[in-house]
């Protein structure tokens, strides 16, 4: 479900964090590959977690957001609970699982870049393809 980010409340003075830090690279993150997590929000519309995501997604200009919804009937230990838990509560990569990304990373891009005959295959095409069909087209020719 979506709800427009102006409708969200942020209580400041209830949260733990209040500092986003450098939210640079989730922002691109979010832009490259969408938003993973929804943030959480209880039936008030009051923020319970999320904070760094919302205000990436602000960031980016976006108008909606996916939430979550969840009724705590604004008891404070939940909310609070929820909060923590959802930034403390968590595990980070092992160095081991790190090089795995990295060596499956290097593999999709050798697989997209093809074999040597597929490159030579299609470096021959482009030979021959001209400036009309590459969508370059030299200053000269225009």
């Amino acid at each position: 479900m979506k709800k427009a980010i102006s409708l969200i409340v942020v209580e400041e003075a209830g949260r733990i964090r209040k500092d986003t830090g450098d939210i640079t690279a989730l922002e691109k993150s979010i832009s490259t590959v969408g938003l993973l997590n929804p943030i959480v929000i209880d039936e008030q519309n009051r923020l319970v977690a999320g904070y760094r995501r919302l205000m990436a997604c602000r960031n980016l200009g976006w108008r909606e957001i996916e939430i979550t919804v969840v009724n705590y009937d604004g008891d404070a230990l939940k909310l609070l609970d929820a909060e923590v838990d959802e930034n403390f509560l968590r595990k980070d990569f092992t160095p081991e699982e790190i090089m795995s990304i990295a060596e499956r990373r290097a593999e999709i891009h050798r697989l997209r870049r093809g074999t040597p005959l597929q490159r030579f295959w299609r470096w021959l095409k482009g030979l021959f393809a001209g400036p009309a069909a590459t969508g370059t087209v030299k200053p000269s020719e225009k």
